[in-house]
């Protein structure tokens, strides 16, 4: 096997033991001096007929197996679609050209358009094809140095691959040629070959010399065949003495040269590593590593068994072990021009994902996906390093490309999974922290995409879009065990919820740094707090999942798994969450399944396909943002998301996700004219696969995590989307009230004199209140640009704007249904909401904008220490109302119960510039009744007008009930008051 190779001035390389060259010339020329008889013979007898000199089954055979089709050549520098020009005469025109007493000059070859291309590669075969040489080399066309610009340079994240140097047909004839008819093949083309240059083609009659009697000719030609002594026959079995060999086995053959070079064999793993290969059981070892000058094979104790040949000067190495008949646990002593180093091949190691695994993967009811795909720091064969798997069953080739490898696509081509359509790979001694991505080839030859990783963790901040290698967080040390514990009881729908809505980038930030944001650890202590001292519940965050455009909020998200790094590490997010639950605070937090962003490193086209998208282009289209829809109908895009919801719960601990236009992926026509839509199987509008996703997603949340809030925000009058599933429903907790929102402040906009015609605006939405688990949600959709904020809304003048809004806010706690308050509404910022600055906190050394703060305070603390208010948020039996039709006051008043009707609150709202003094309103029960709240009380911004802390009621019939109060109602305020049942104390003797 060993031969001493030296390269000849053509790039070809000559052994000791084949004194010819490793590949046949292609000539090109329009005549050729005529053939002598030995030649004519030796042309018969070996069947070469083609003008180019190249046996004709060999032509036969490499045009067939060319990959752009038979009859059709490759240009040097990009696959051609169309045949090129013909560059070599055929045998009628070397005849009719044969006659002329000179011989023409050299055909010139067309430069094809595809070749003219300002790249080095290409300008130098450009050359080389006008070059009036007679004989061009095909393997010489390339040199070594040019065969492949696919390293680093070409492969450097984020910038554009460059395009793979594709061969001419001259070198793929050259190759099927040498694969095709190996030196084990007939005597014929041995002896084709031993002559040491191609034949000439055969000329007609009339270009010939005179010919000599056939039968004389033949005669000659036996004469010289024929053997002087009788071949002994073969014996039949062993010559004693004499050892039997099995056929040599190539270390490498020429095809597997450029597979690996082009980044694109099939099966990189039955090619590196060590394996047993041909009759004889050859044990060969195969290396690409471009860095290395030597690579030695350490067995289990280190010492050198073996010592690597480098068989390709792009970094290919390969030898036959001897004496070793088993393939065994090995290592590679690798020596670079700067050092000698020992690592593991991750060739030897045996497939990342169980049988099991990739069956569940494959049939798209695995949905802990996230603990087998992506990256995952590992141990395999008690060696460290890291796992890596991605889903692109219709990539033709997979390569694991990073700083460990110099994104180099070569280095690390992935085992494909026929069975599942996963890529994976074992890594040893990369760590977590290394920056990677996919290099993903749609099909052989294509231009590799760079894909970032669909299941990273963690990522590079934008504008970066490689994905970082990452844990699972198993080793963070949570504090929330009685959180946890107690969360199922805490989230039912008698307790009290208070959302607090935030947005992480604009909240708070730090102007003396360069206006930077604050992180996730900043935010545990500065955020957890504060929301604990205004008496929310939880606190709802804006989308937390990586996204590259600021603007976006995160609701456009390119890596659905990974915490976005704007803020601070994954682990640094559980810490946030952590502290918040220590604080008494849940998380919950926005996400999207609905839609994907459509960058070229993302989800779009992943493999070359519409995979994690729909078929359909022109409805599988957001109606609004113009991005792809996720395809719902495949059952691994379900699993993909679904595992994903599971994955917060599980590694975060959220608390709850809320999914955000629902009606979009409910109904296939939802913002869509006639005719952009196509009705579902059996002719309606309904979205069926959407509706099967989200049962089956909010039943298995249900199931694997207890007391976990799934949240519906849907602007369609769909119902019943918080009814059990096997009810009927969809299964989600809560869903938000929009229209609520919607309606009153309609009403509240209206100017004071017309409020009166409206009524209805304020007290309609509570027909439809017990529908649904309603939350009540004051979000960043009614505050955000263009919106206009919150006091800008209402009419009337400074003070009566900041008035009518406290009613509105107490009305808002007072009503049924669960709360939700964007950040800066608590304290009535002036200003819409801009995500690229910090809110407005220097309001609060005003006192209107103090006020505020300190009602909505009140309000919590009122709401969640007072049953009445909370217990009956989703029943029907705790609110009454008490009066409804005096449309001219502009007043409404009602009563909430606690669930056993022991206990009640009356609550009065008024909204008009007027004090109304005297104001009769029927009650339940005699007795005092003290005043809780009052919005115009002075230390929210108030007049300090109210009924002096509380009434008496009066056995006098009003609003149908025997006992009622008198009260003075202050403008724009609204009152809460509760039965003192305070026994009085006796008077003692």
């Amino acid at each position: 096997m060993t031969r001493n190779k030296k390269a000849d001035s053509t790039g070809f390389e000559a052994t000791k033991n084949n004194k010819t060259k490793v590949s046949p010339k292609i000539k090109i020329t329009e005549t050729s001096p005529p053939k002598t008889e030995k030649e004519t013979f030796s042309e018969k007898k070996t069947g070469m007929k083609s003008a180019s000199g190249i046996p004709a089954k060999a032509l036969e055979t490499a045009k067939a197996s060319s990959p752009i089709g038979a009859g059709k050549e490759m240009s040097l520098g990009k696959r051609e679609t169309a045949a090129r020009p013909t560059t070599t005469a055929t045998a009628p025109e070397i005849s009719s050209q044969a006659t002329a007493t000179k011989p023409a000059a050299p055909a010139q070859r067309e430069t094809p358009a595809s070749a003219k291309k300002t790249d080095g590669t290409s300008a130098s075969m450009a050359a080389d094809r006008k070059s009036p040489r007679s004989a061009i080399d095909a393997m010489s066309l390339i040199s070594p140095q040019e065969a492949d610009k696919s390293g680093a340079k070409g492969r450097a994240r984020g910038s554009a691959a460059q395009k793979p140097i594709h061969r001419s047909a001259a070198e793929v004839i050259a190759r099927t040629t040498s694969r095709d008819h190996p030196k084990g093949a007939a005597p014929k083309s041995r002896a084709a070959k031993k002559t040491g240059k191609p034949s000439q083609p055969e000329l007609p009659a009339s270009a010939r010399s005179p010919a000599k009697p056939a039968a004389k000719t033949e005669a000659k030609a036996k004469s010289r065949l024929t053997p002087k002594a009788p071949i002994p026959p073969e014996p039949k079995g062993p010559i004693a003495g004499v050892e039997l060999q099995a056929p040599t086995v190539p270390l490498v053959e020429e095809k597997a040269i450029a597979a690996i070079l082009d980044a694109e064999h099939p099966d990189p793993f039955s090619f590196f590593g060590m394996h047993k290969e041909g009759p004889r059981g050859a044990l060969i070892t195969r290396v690409f590593h471009p860095e290395a000058m030597g690579i030695e094979i350490l067995d289990g104790a280190g010492s050198v068994v073996a010592k690597l040949k480098k068989v390709h000067d792009e970094g290919l190495f390969a030898e036959e072990i001897s004496g070793r008949t088993q393939p065994f646990p090995y290592r590679l002593r690798v020596t670079t021009h700067s050092e000698k180093i020992d690592i593991d091949d991750p060739y030897r190691f045996p497939p990342v994902l169980s049988e099991k695994d990739a069956q569940e993967l494959a049939k798209g009811q695995c949905f802990t996906a996230y603990k087998l795909l992506g990256a995952h720091p590992a141990e395999m064969e008690g060696v460290s390093g890291v796992t890596f798997a991605v889903w692109a069953p219709n990539a033709s080739h997979v390569s694991i490309v990073g700083d460990f490898n110099n994104w180099d696509g070569r280095r690390h081509g992935m085992r494909q999974r026929h069975d599942c359509g996963v890529w994976e790979i074992f890594l040893p001694g990369v760590k977590a922290g290394s920056l990677y991505k996919y290099e993903v080839k749609h099909t052989p030859g294509a231009v590799p995409e760079i894909k970032s990783d669909p299941c990273a963790f963690h990522t590079e901040l934008p504008f970066g879009t490689a994905s970082i290698v990452y844990g699972d967080g198993a080793e963070f040390r949570w504090r929330d065990q009685d959180w946890i514990k107690n969360r199922k009881t805490s989230a039912s729908p008698d307790k009290p919820l208070s959302f607090y809505e935030v947005h992480l980038g604009s909240w708070r930030r730090k102007p003396e740094e360069d206006n930077r944001w604050l992180n996730y650890r900043e935010m545990a202590q500065d955020l957890a707090p504060y929301c604990a001292d205004m008496g929310f519940t939880h606190i709802a965050l804006l989308p937390i999942s990586e996204h590259i455009h600021d603007d976006t909020v995160g609701y456009l998200p390119s890596s659905l798994y990974a915490p976005t790094n704007r803020y601070g590490t994954p682990d640094d997010f559980r810490y946030f969450v952590d502290a918040c639950h220590k604080a008494g605070i849940g998380v919950v937090a926005d996400w999207v399944p609905n839609y994907f962003s459509e960058e070229e490193h993302g989800l779009a086209f992943f493999d070359g396909t519409a995979l994690y998208e729909q078929q359909n282009a022109w409805q599988g289209r957001d109606p609004d943002w113009n991005v792809p829809l996720y395809d719902l109908s495949r059952s691994q895009v379900v699993s993909y998301l679904i595992s994903n919801a599971l994955y917060w719960f599980d590694y975060f601990h959220l608390d709850g996700l809320r999914i955000g236009g629902l009606a979009k992926m409910l109904y296939l026509d939802y913002g869509r004219s006639e005719g952009e839509w196509t009705p579902n199987a059996d002719g309606g509008n309904e979205n069926l696969e959407a509706l099967t996703f989200i049962r089956q997603l909010n039943d298995l949340v249900a199931k694997e995590h207890p007391g976990v809030m799934m949240i519906a925000e849907d602007s369609s009058l769909r119902g019943d989307l918080t009814k059990s599933t096997t009810e009927g429903g969809l299964g989600f907790a809560w869903r938000w009230n929009t229209s609520w929102v919607y309606d009153t402040l309609r009403y509240l906009g209206r100017h004071p004199v017309y409020r009166k015609y409206y009524q209805f605006e304020i007290t309609n939405p509570l027909a439809y209140a017990f529908d649904e688990q309603f939350i009540l949600p004051v979000s960043h959709d009614h505050i955000s640009i263009g919106q206009g904020a919150m006091p800008n809304k209402l009419p009337g003048d400074y003070w009566q704007k900041f008035a009518t809004l406290r009613a509105w806010y107490a009305l808002m706690y007072a009503l049924p249904n669960k709360k939700l308050l964007f950040m800066g509404t608590e304290f009535a910022q002036d200003r819409e909401w801009n995500s690229n600055i910090s809110l407005d906190w220097h309001l609060l050394d005003n006192q209107m904008h103090r006020g505020i703060q300190e009602l909505i305070r009140d309000l919590n603390k009122l709401y969640v220490g007072n049953p009445a208010l909370h217990e009956s948020d989703a029943d029907p039996k705790g609110f009454e109302w008490i009066d409804t039709a005096d449309d001219d006051s502009s007043v409404i008043s009602f009563l909430r119960y606690t669930r056993d009707r022991a206990k009640f609150m009356v609550v009065v709202t008024h909204i008009t510039p007027a004090v109304r003094r005297d104001y009769r309103i029927g009650v339940p029960q005699p007795g005092r009744y003290r005043e809780v709240l009052n919005t115009d009380a002075e230390i929210y911004g108030g007049g300090n007008q109210g009924s002096e802390g509380g009434v008496t009621a009066e056995q006098h019939w009003a609003h149908e009930r025997e006992y009622s109060i008198c009260l003075t109602l202050p403008p724009y305020a609204t009152v809460v008051l509760e039965l003192d049942q305070e026994k009085p104390e006796e008077k003692k003797p």
